[in-house]
């Protein structure tokens, strides 16, 4: 029983001793250990994994450190990165990436699709504060497919707790580009619960779209706000907007939709009824009659909308 107490901890103490090479990319090292203790359990098949993992990062990191590195080369370890690299390993490759981007020319600037930016490795390395910098600095400069950056600086907001600001920042993203969302990727369970319920409750043979349709939907689930205020600075002006937009197909009906009803929660809030509103929600009914009957039963019974969503 001694014995086996002793060699349990002989392995563990050894395991631990690699872990520590790992972090400090000394992979030669770390692979001398383990095979060591692979003479001792020559079927232990865990070990085998890990040795074969390492040694293939030796390899590659033998081979990206004895040229000048590039962003496509920074880009091949990232992507390189799977689920069974070993978690000490998987932060020092994090580390590594995110000094060498961050000493190049506008590093926020930097994506490679899907993932590849400075913004999502911060985010694996759970830097979520450098992260949602990173993204805003990159909406800021005029980074491509904004809706994909305006989600991940909603989920390093998600991260930091910042819920309210998080969920302004997944609005803008799906009225913005909904197909361009890193759906797979996202970290919000809110999100995904979501596109889950408007995906039960939505009737199979209506043919929607249902990413188009999230910010509708999260405002009738009360994760969404409408920014109503912003309206009631120059209503003419949204109106007008609404009329120059609308007819001509210039906005997708889903997005068309969310803005008529931002106008129509304007006019209920300050006048209770009118002309103006029984037009504007004739408009919604016409565009899609699924979600103005779901909006009827929302300012009629908010309770029975929520047990909808």
């Amino acid at each position: 029983m001694q014995l086996d107490l002793f060699s349990d901890n002989y392995r563990i103490i050894l395991l631990n001793d690699a872990d520590k090479m790992l972090c400090t990319l000394e992979l030669k090292q770390a692979l001398l250990l383990y095979e060591g203790l692979l003479n001792d359990a020559p079927d232990d098949a865990s070990l085998l994994v890990l040795i074969n993992t390492v040694a293939s990062w030796h390899d590659r990191l033998s081979r990206f450190h004895a040229e000048p590195a590039g962003i496509n080369e920074l880009a091949d370890l990232w992507q390189n990165l799977l689920p069974v690299t070993p978690p000490p390993l998987a932060s020092a490759l994090h580390e590594l990436l995110i000094e060498r981007l961050s000493k190049l020319p506008s590093p926020e600037m930097i994506y490679i699709p899907p993932r590849f930016h400075l913004g999502t490795i911060m985010m694996a390395a759970s830097n979520f504060a450098e992260a949602e910098q990173c993204f805003a600095m990159a909406l800021k400069e005029g980074i491509n497919v904004r809706a994909r950056f305006l989600a991940w600086q909603g989920d390093a907001l998600t991260m930091l707790g910042e819920t309210i600001r998080a969920r302004n920042v997944y609005c803008e993203a799906f009225l913005e580009g909904p197909h361009e969302i890193d759906m797979e990727g996202l970290r919000s369970p809110m999100i995904h619960d979501l596109l889950f319920s408007l995906e039960s409750a939505n009737d199979e043979s209506d043919e929607m779209d249902l990413l188009a349709w999230m910010p509708v939907w999260g405002w009738f689930g009360g994760e969404f706000g409408l920014r109503i205020n912003e309206i009631a600075v120059a209503p003419e002006i949204f109106r007008a907007y609404l009329e120059e937009t609308g007819p001509d197909g210039v906005l997708s009906v889903p997005r068309l939709w969310f803005n008529l009803l931002r106008y129509a929660e304007y006019l209920r809030t300050v006048s209770q009824g009118g002309r103006e509103l029984v037009r504007i929600r004739r408009w919604m009914k016409q565009l899609n009659g699924f979600m103005f009957d779901l909006y009827m039963q929302k300012i009629r019974n908010p309770e029975l909308l929520k047990m909808i969503s």
